[in-house]
């Protein structure tokens, strides 16, 4: 007969169904937010890919799971960052009480030790966050980043472009997020079973006293120096024009 434990970890799988249970709701981890949590039936799916396709990189998706990396680094698992696109912000970090020592920063090479590295990571029970940007994987190595999922209790999270909207993904949860504004994101789900697509929320995100400033919004310097009286002069004008040495 099979180990008590190893019956919870089965009936933990989203792929496991209970014949007298028709609750849709399954094992999941609050993200920290109750909007988004009432979005996702109660948090971030565990044992389980997420995907999460952004409209481009840096618009405050970590923000998000933020509250994810607290609870697992604390429990000491580690948190392994998967070609992430900028070097993370290690003060951020340590103000959002995450331990930096349970920090993993993976580079890959191509995209067969992508895969390699994010389904390792996932049977080790680590925190995997991966960026498929330069990995660009297929459904099928998708698929198996799924299939290794569904054998740990942590969730996994992979961050896709948002032309991977085109193709179908295996990832048991699928959003879309945009930047309307500073601190402003909208989510719109795009997959998760027991709820219909295409809901949609706004939250903030970040620190409201620091909020980003959009580039033409910065102030500019205009005021130019004033010419030295040193060099040689070019004509005789009413002002003169000298070439700086």
């Amino acid at each position: 007969m099979p180990s008590e434990p190893l019956l919870d970890s089965l009936l933990l799988r989203h792929d496991t169904w209970r014949g007298r249970n028709r609750s849709l709701r399954k094992h999941v981890i609050t993200t920290g937010n109750e909007k988004l949590n009432r979005l996702l039936l109660g948090g971030w799916p565990v044992s389980a890919l997420t995907e999460l396709v952004t409209q481009q990189d840096g618009i405050g998706e970590l923000s998000l799971l933020l509250p994810t990396i607290k609870h697992y680094t604390s429990e000491g698992k580690l948190c392994v960052w998967l070609d992430p696109p900028y070097q993370p912000y290690a003060p951020s970090l340590v103000n959002a009480g995450i331990p930096l020592e349970k920090l993993l920063i993976v580079r890959s090479k191509n995209s067969k030790e992508w895969l390699w590295a994010a389904e390792q990571s996932i049977r080790g029970k680590a925190l995997l966050f991966a960026w498929s940007n330069k990995a660009q994987p297929r459904y099928s190595a998708l698929r198996k980043l799924q299939l290794a999922a569904t054998e740990s209790l942590v969730p996994a999270f992979l961050f896709s472009p948002h032309a991977a909207l085109k193709a179908h993904s295996p990832a048991l949860l699928r959003i879309e997020l945009e930047s309307l504004e500073p601190n402003v994101l909208s989510i719109t789900l795009h997959k998760l079973r027991g709820k219909m697509p295409g809901a949609k929320i706004q939250i903030s995100v970040g620190n409201v006293m620091a909020e980003r400033t959009l580039l033409d919004k910065l102030p500019v310097n205009i005021h130019y120096p004033k010419p030295q009286q040193t060099g040689y002069p070019l004509s005789k004008k009413d002002d003169l024009h000298f070439l700086n040495t």
